[in-house]
């Protein structure tokens, strides 16, 4: 690995504290009151926030709450330096967004905004792929950036990519849903039907016409899953062999009840009720992660490394002896029994040879990354961390897998707290024998990694101090930037 740079005070940091910084002057002393404590952000600035560079890298947009404002506004800044401009809306919606997806090539990116999927080319030309009435989430590139997937309504949908102006379609990849249940027939129901079934020859005409239908319809019947009562996908990820589908499914737990919070002050005048979250203490949502393999149709969930309910061969639900290693590890410290485990949505290497998810115990003392066969849903532990208080991992997290592929495609980086501090950490998914390689040390932590586009090095914030005036450091940050 590269030799690597460490970033410290972003240059745009320090426009958040003008209005700070003239308060404490002579003309302006600075009285520390309860008033001013409560002020919060207001009482320090608001840092900038959500950098991104533009595709040809030449500008940076960045949003910014200015002091005495109500809300953040976009802003944009030249890599060569000057004064920030304000953009307009107009001008914010061909922006780069906050949270949007780019290409491999850094030239197109994609994004969800107010439940539609647009795209931004490198000429900053917005593109709009949907727009509908329902909710589209959580889109990716995919078929070698050809196309787009999004989540709608609990399914998968691919859209390609047409730069020659013809018509695009949309393919829904998969079937998830709960479990459709045949309607019951009464005892005199069922008696009626199969004594016409009996005297009618145009009744069993019938039903065989039907049963060929059927058979014919299942051919092109799309990948289905079946979910159970309180469960929802809430996000679905195509691999990029275009193969398996990975999906992400919430579970509420049953008898839990949420916390009521009255909100007293409304323009109806009457008090109304909040939904809050679970309390704490009570059942919480678990997650479960399945895979559904377009080709064959079947499904297996990661967590028992069972077929699913589409699969020739349905069988009861049995612990394979990879889940028992997450859940009986010696690397726990934890007594044997079922643990409930809370799954992330994982990162499959380049090439599609390697999987790899992050799964949590509930109680937030274990965290394991373990490699999984997306066919079989069997799963081997690759690093395990065990903490008596709380594991606090950087990164996606609760919702992500928090690790990212090197471009060797075998090795995989994250950050974890493993030696008592926030490091970066490399680790062999290809050996089952490799252990986790430490890239950084000391008695200080990294708040955020990024791999280069080149995949050559790492620029890492951190909270060790450099002996370096503001200026020199800013600028070196700037450069450091301007490079990737």
């Amino acid at each position: 690995m590269q030799k690597l740079t460490r970033v410290l005070v972003p240059v745009l940091v320090l426009l958040g504290t003008p209005g700070v910084l003239a308060q404490q002057t002579p003309d302006h002393p600075f009285q520390l009151s309860v008033e001013s404590i409560m002020r919060g952000p207001d009482l320090v600035g608001y840092p900038p926030d959500g950098l991104r560079w533009s595709a040809d890298s030449q500008s940076l947009y960045f949003e910014w709450r200015r002091p005495g404002e109500d809300e953040a506004s976009t802003y944009v800044v030249s890599r060569d330096g000057g004064t920030p401009a304000k953009l307009t809306d107009e001008q914010k919606k061909t922006a780069p967004p906050v949270n949007g997806r780019w290409d491999r090539a850094h030239k197109r990116v994609v994004f969800a905004e107010r439940g539609d999927i647009a795209m931004i080319d490198e000429h900053g030309t917005r593109h709009q792929i949907t727009r509908t009435t329902a909710a589209e989430t959580s889109p990716r590139w995919a078929r070698n950036d050809t196309a787009v997937t999004y989540a709608r309504e609990g399914n998968l949908f691919v859209v390609p990519i047409d730069h020659g102006g013809g018509d695009t379609v949309v393919q829904q990849l998969t079937d998830v849903g709960p479990k459709k249940i045949d309607p019951r027939l009464t005892d005199s129901q069922k008696f009626i039907r199969d004594e016409e079934e009996k005297l009618l020859d145009s009744v069993r005409e019938q039903k065989a016409k039907k049963k060929k239908a059927d058979e014919k319809n299942k051919q092109d019947k799309l990948p289905a899953l079946e979910l159970q009562d309180r469960q929802s996908a809430i996000d679905l990820m195509l691999s990029p062999d275009d193969t398996h589908v990975f999906v992400l499914v919430a579970e509420r737990p049953a008898g839990s009840r949420n916390v009521i919070v009255p909100n007293w002050v409304n323009e109806t005048g009457y008090v109304e009720d909040i939904n809050g979250r679970t309390a704490v203490g009570d059942a919480q949502n678990r997650t479960l992660l399945a895979v559904m393999n377009l080709k064959t149709g079947k499904s297996v969930w990661a967590e028992e490394g069972k077929e699913g309910k589409e699969s020739k061969d349905t069988k009861e639900s049995k612990e394979s002896k990879d889940t028992k290693d997450i859940k009986d590890t010696k690397d726990t410290k934890q007594p044997k029994g079922d643990r409930e485990i809370r799954w992330s949505m994982p990162d499959v290497s380049a090439d599609g040879k390697y999987v790899v998810a992050g799964a949590r115990s509930a109680d937030n003392k274990d965290r394991w990354y373990v490699a999984l066969d997306p066919d079989t849903g069997k799963t081997r532990v690759v690093d395990a961390l065990h903490d008596d208080a709380w594991i606090r991992e950087a990164g996606p997290g609760f919702g992500g897998s928090g690790v990212d592929f090197l471009p060797d495609n075998k090795r995989f980086w994250f950050l974890s707290e493993r030696d008592g501090w926030m490091h970066l950490y490399t680790l062999d998914a290809s050996d089952p024998s490799a252990k986790a390689k430490q890239l950084t040390s000391g008695k200080w932590e990294v708040t955020s990694a990024t791999l280069s586009q080149d995949g050559r090095k790492f620029y890492v914030t951190s909270t060790k101090c450099i002996r370096a005036s503001v200026t020199s450091t800013a600028s070196r940050w700037t450069a450091a930037l301007a490079r990737s």
